[in-house]
């Protein structure tokens, strides 16, 4: 994903959901959720993703 940059990661992605939905209402920064996981053996990640324009807004938005 060209001009993106991963921001957080979590074994679930409901946590980063709501982490998305807050970066949407604060701010207006859209962001990606993706699921890394292989599913047939649980390994992997879901990772929260925003544009590189927005990444230190986005980190201090979830900092606080």
């Amino acid at each position: 994903m060209e001009g993106w940059k991963l921001i957080g990661q979590s074994r679930t992605g409901i946590d980063l959901e709501m982490q998305k939905a807050l970066l949407w209402e604060k701010a207006g920064i859209r962001a990606v959720v993706m699921n890394k996981k292989l599913s047939a053996y649980d390994l992997g990640n879901w990772e929260l993703y925003v544009h590189q324009d927005d990444e230190a807004e986005a980190i201090n938005i979830l900092k606080a």
